[in-house]
């Protein structure tokens, strides 16, 4: 429907601007560490992102969910951490 070039950027996006929101979100409720590291986490996806999936969506894909998804979960960790911790 959009393409492949436009549906990876979509995907991207998508991803960084949620896990950006999380971590503004972490910091609106004091856990300034975690929304740190967060954030660092969130730097090697977006080099991922560029070095692999958004130059050659179709042949890279399985390198860049190799490569970038540890940071992803390991970034839901630390929201999950962080919320534990966090009086709201």
């Amino acid at each position: 429907m959009f393409g492949v070039a436009n549906a990876a950027w979509i995907c991207v996006l998508m991803i960084d601007v949620f896990q950006a929101g999380v971590a503004a979100y972490l910091i609106y409720v004091h856990q300034n560490l975690y929304a740190v590291l967060l954030i660092l986490l969130i730097i090697p996806q977006i080099t991922f992102q560029d070095m692999y999936f958004l130059r050659d969506p179709l042949k890279n894909d399985v390198k860049y969910q190799a490569s970038a998804q540890p940071f992803l979960v390991f970034g839901m960790l630390v929201t999950a951490l962080a919320l534990g911790h966090a009086v709201i």
